[in-house]
């Protein structure tokens, strides 16, 4: 769905509402955007793994964060063909390297990465692999980059948006549930929109190292 084609039918929503408050549509693209970073970051949806690479500098641990990746979603990293560990979080990362141990071992935190033992020389290939983050539309024609079954769920949040500003705070709230309800494990098919998609994506199997690592240059 294009952007222009989110907004229209937003507008359709919002009439069907008997919203009575004006906004105007600079506003119903913000609430879209805002949607859709809210739904990229529901989950790690197989369409937005992405790879990248780059390369070390001579006796560097840290790096900054790739731009296109969400914060904190590299989960997993190859330095010269060699598979580094991910750490469950910044204090055991800094107990590994208390305790010197030469497994290698990687860390997000703060707005970087970290990579254990580090290696001392420099221009050796890192490849990356995390979840792209929500790109903004903008023009018209834009694009989501979220496959289009994420595409109700982005305009029901958008329309919860809109009730909240109206302080119809119920029927807002009813949207949200819509989409982002959990699942019952006990219940096959329970749960809102997005968690019956996960659930699906859950089913089909292990999520691969989608693609291969691209270069890049944001170093």
């Amino acid at each position: 769905m294009k952007f222009s084609e989110f907004l229209t039918e937003l507008n359709n929503r919002i009439a069907a509402a008997k919203v009575s408050g004006f906004w105007t549509d600079t506003m119903k693209k913000q609430w879209i955007n805002t949607a859709g970073e809210r739904v990229s970051n529901y989950y790690r949806w197989k369409a937005l793994e992405y790879a990248l690479k780059t390369i070390t500098k001579a006796d560097q641990e840290y790096y900054d964060y790739p731009e296109a990746f969400q914060e904190d979603s590299i989960y997993h990293l190859e330095i010269d063909g060699d598979e580094y560990t991910r750490a469950n979080n910044w204090d055991d990362y800094q107990n590994y390297k208390a305790n010197e141990s030469t497994d290698k071992m990687f860390v997000s935190h703060d707005g970087f990465y970290f990579v254990n033992p580090t290696p001392e020389d420099a221009n050796l290939e890192i490849a990356l692999w995390g979840i792209r983050k929500w790109v903004k539309l903008v023009s018209d024609g834009d694009e989501p980059i979220t496959p289009s079954e994420l595409d109700e769920s982005i305009i029901k949040l958008a329309l919860a948006t809109c009730l909240q500003k109206e302080r119809r705070y119920s029927e807002a709230n009813a949207e949200i549930s819509e989409v982002e309800a959990p699942a019952n494990p006990r219940v096959p098919g329970s749960g809102g929109i997005l968690a019956r998609l996960k659930a699906k994506e859950e089913e089909e199997g292990p999520k691969g190292y989608i693609g291969k690592a691209k270069s890049t240059r944001w170093m």
